[in-house]
């Protein structure tokens, strides 16, 4: 049987603190303090972070510290409250202090000393881990697969350079611990597995955009209007010259007869509205309040609140995240990333069918990344070297350089591991493959006294030039718009994403 009793000669401590539980304590925390001064080193002299080493450093290793030094003390009562029931010998005396023992002055110092340096390193560590669960690399790297999507995705955005709390949580100790606490449940959910795919959105907690996104930007700033250059490609560029747009759009927030898209938010009306459905896609409810407190309440056939007002838990007021509902996670639809490509000459233009084998590719659904990179490049490779075998054989370069791109596409883009890609997240901005500014304005939602919300394209953007080569038209007061490539006017009575799904 274990003696936990020291040999007197050589007891430095009083007698309780001699026993297996404090020797365990002793152990982990010193192999743990040890641990933690070499990473500290690390992360201190090291000119690069590395997401793993501040995980374990600043979050899995200090609750260790800790447990081992709880478990020093633990065991000394645990071996008093023995000693007291007279079990495993000893004298039965109550713990004292006494100074003028070495043994107790051994202890004492031993503390102090322990005490000086655990909350020192408390201090740097507190300090360094709120630093590290700050970082945009702790939100996006430490769930790889989880949050690979949105973080690849935020690589890539203006917001590259904003932290992830920016904008996930903003300023005050509320927010902070309440978007903390979600974090716990998101880390124990990702432990167990029992994630969505793709990740839900909108956030429905999300907090107000206007103490997050207008920390840095005015909507209400009267800018009249900035224009905006589109280009668009056939399903074979090599023999159908590009279709280019020009447009003037009227982004401004102002009054006096200036006001543009972002009056939604500001000098017109403040806007209240109920979705049908959890993307926030169907909307048939729609209440705007003008600056003297009248209101008007727009509905939609069919709205199950034809006749009533919804409950109130159920309105949400309009604000910047209800059009730019992905500022920052974009995951843009195939058509968009080839016709940018090929602008940009990553894409030779001059490939056959190189836009329409491309979305075909990159539009199919994969199980892997892996699978979707072999397949492909098995599928360009194989219509090229098959269809095209002359064309093939004088342009491989050209063809092999596509192909990479177009996996490159991919990866940036699509995640199939989280299902997540471009047709999962509508896009609010705009119409063309979202409903988008079409959810309000459609002709459709009509006030009780018949007044409409108006689909009027002029009402946000002016066309100035338009077409394709010599039959480009350009006029600055504004031209009617024209489909590309074809003369079918059933577009001017249809939605664009009708047709348009970005593939």
């Amino acid at each position: 049987m274990m003696n936990d009793q020291p040999k007197k000669g050589k007891q430095r401590f009083p007698d309780h603190f001699y026993n297996s539980i404090t020797y365990v304590g002793v152990a982990l925390s010193t192999v743990i303090l040890g641990c933690e001064f070499f990473l500290f080193g690390i992360d201190f002299l090291s000119s690069s972070h590395n997401v793993y080493l501040g995980l374990i450093t600043y979050v899995l290793l200090p609750p260790l510290l800790i447990l081992g030094l709880l478990l020093i003390p633990l065991g000394a009562w645990w071996k008093h409250r023995q000693v007291l029931k007279g079990v495993g010998g000893g004298y039965r005396k109550l713990i004292v202090i006494d100074l003028s023992l070495s043994t107790h002055q051994n202890a004492i110092l031993v503390f102090m000393l322990g005490t000086a340096v655990f909350l020192t390193m408390t201090a740097i560590g507190c300090y360094k881990a709120y630093n590290y669960t700050e970082s945009e690399r702790f939100c996006g790297l430490t769930c790889h697969q989880v949050m690979k999507p949105e973080y690849t995705a935020y690589t890539q955005s203006p917001h590259a350079q904003v932290k992830c709390v920016e904008c996930h949580i903003g300023s005050g100790i509320g927010w902070y611990v309440h978007y903390k606490m979600a974090g716990v449940r998101m880390l124990l959910k990702t432990i167990n597995g029992s994630y969505s795919k793709p990740t839900p959105a909108p956030v429905e907690t999300l907090r107000p955009a206007k103490e997050t996104c207008e920390e840095c930007h005015w909507p209400g700033k009267s800018f009249n209007a900035i224009q905006l250059n589109k280009i668009y490609y056939a399903d074979d560029p090599s023999q159908t010259p590009p279709w280019t747009i020009k447009m003037l759009l009227n982004v401004s927030g102002g009054k006096n007869g200036q006001a543009g898209i972002h009056a939604h938010m500001y000098y017109d009306d403040d806007i209240y509205y109920v979705p049908d459905d959890l993307k926030r896609q169907k909307i048939s409810w729609i209440k705007a309040v003008n600056k003297a407190g009248v209101a008007r309440i727009y509905r939609l056939k069919g709205s199950p609140y034809k006749e009533i007002d919804p409950p109130a838990n159920k309105i949400r007021k309009m604000d910047c995240m209800d059009c730019h509902n992905r500022p920052t996670h974009r995951f843009e639809a195939p058509d968009v990333l080839i016709n940018r490509a090929i602008a940009e000459g990553s894409i030779s233009p001059s490939i056959p069918m190189i836009k329409a084998k491309a979305l075909e590719a990159l539009s199919k659904e994969y199980l892997s990344t892996k699978e979707a990179i072999e397949q492909i490049r098995f599928r360009l490779n194989d219509y090229y070297s098959k269809k095209l075998v002359s064309y093939y054989g004088a342009h491989k370069a050209n063809i092999e350089q596509a192909i990479d791109h177009v996996i490159g596409i991919y990866q940036r883009n699509f995640f199939p591991e989280m299902r997540s890609r471009w047709d999962a997240y509508p896009d609010n901005i705009g119409h063309m493959i979202s409903l988008g500014c079409f959810r309000c304005h459609d002709n459709e939602h009509k006030t009780k006294t018949g007044e409409v919300i108006s689909r009027k394209c002029t009402s946000c953007h002016i066309i100035t030039q338009q077409g394709s080569g010599a039959n480009t038209q350009k006029d600055p007061d504004g031209l009617p718009f024209l489909h590309p490539f074809d003369s079918d006017e059933s577009f001017k009575t249809m939605n664009c994403s009708d047709c348009h799904t970005g593939m």
